[in-house]
């Protein structure tokens, strides 16, 4: 799931159409909404690099939050590491919202914990609601606590944002999504709280920067590309980077596979009817998907597999 509140993921809240900064007035607080993955990292680094980028998107206070799925690649974990020290070297406060920390909700502690608490499993054939619990939420819980010790303005019921918002306009939260992956962008937030005291914006949209262009932006600047962000156990992946977990993480693999074949024997168990019984693909299990992606792409090498999951970005936008 890369940028959230977003994406985020990410894993978004916010308008219809992108909004840009220079349509909106200064907010005091800008928050960037981190995912781990390209985008948010190509922001980071225009905000630290780029005085233009910084003066039009985040001219005063500045916030970096990530909330923590705990099915997050090894690579990414390695990228926030890295992230989390290019903050402090730069002064930047980085928040990484972990489940122990009290903002995640009792069912959603990890993606996988989820899964395993209540026998499920995420499918294609239903709404994405993951980011929302892991992500979204988890973000907006710490964000109104961290209003009032900085602000010192009242917690509890969304009166932080709504007090925020009255003294110092509203919340502008960045969200990394892409030129070209517009179709992540979400609605209107059917939340009052959020359309009157959060303003969302999409500086890669607004700046024309695609993946690629976020991809050579980082490394121009001297820094090493992480791959895309979502989570190991994505429903929402592609067949081909489903061979790429098998071959890569082949216990993550035969994890999902359990996680999959618990959930449908306890559905036949409760005489769940077989069009609501649904895996990850949906009629379709996870070791019948993985036998068509060997036909289609075993061809393909490690060093092929590894590019195509460089190159690709969020599964989805997130739903709710």
């Amino acid at each position: 799931m890369d940028s959230t509140i977003e994406t985020l993921s990410a894993v978004t809240q916010g308008v219809l159409a992108p909004t840009t900064a220079s349509a909106v007035a200064i907010s005091t607080l800008t928050v960037l909404s981190f995912g781990g993955g390209q985008d948010s990292h190509a922001i980071l680094y225009k905000y630290v690099y780029d005085k233009e980028f910084r003066a039009k998107y985040a001219p005063n206070d500045f916030l970096v939050v990530m909330a923590e799925t705990m099915d997050e690649h090894p690579q990414t974990n390695v990228a926030v590491s890295e992230a989390k020290k290019f903050c402090a070297d730069h002064g930047i406060e980085f928040v990484h919202i972990t489940p122990e920390m009290g903002h995640h909700s009792a069912t959603w502690q990890g993606l996988r914990q989820f899964y395993n608490l209540k026998m499920a499993v995420g499918s294609k054939a239903y709404p994405k609601t993951c980011t929302d619990n892991l992500k979204i939420k988890p973000i907006y819980r710490y964000l109104e606590q961290w209003l009032g010790q900085q602000y010192g303005v009242e917690v509890g019921r969304k009166k932080a944002f709504y007090q925020f918002a009255g003294r110092h306009g509203k919340v502008r939260v960045i969200i990394g999504i892409a030129k070209g992956e517009e179709k992540r962008v979400a609605g209107v937030s059917d939340e009052k709280w959020r359309r009157e005291t959060i303003e969302i914006v999409y500086p890669l949209i607004d700046l024309g920067l695609d993946r690629q262009g976020c991809q050579d932006y980082i490394r121009s600047v001297g820094h090493t590309v992480p791959p895309p962000s979502n989570c190991m156990l994505c429903p929402f992946m592609s067949e081909i980077e489903l061979l790429w977990l098998y071959r890569f993480y082949p216990n993550d693999y035969a994890d999902w596979v359990r996680i999959e074949r618990r959930k449908w024997e306890e559905s036949q168990r409760r005489g769940v009817e077989a069009k609501r019984n649904l895996g990850v693909w949906g009629k379709r299990l996870l070791p019948q998907v993985l036998v068509t992606a060997r036909v289609k792409f075993g061809h393909l090498t490690d060093e092929q597999l590894v590019e195509y999951k460089m190159s690709h970005g969020h599964c989805v936008a997130s739903k709710y």
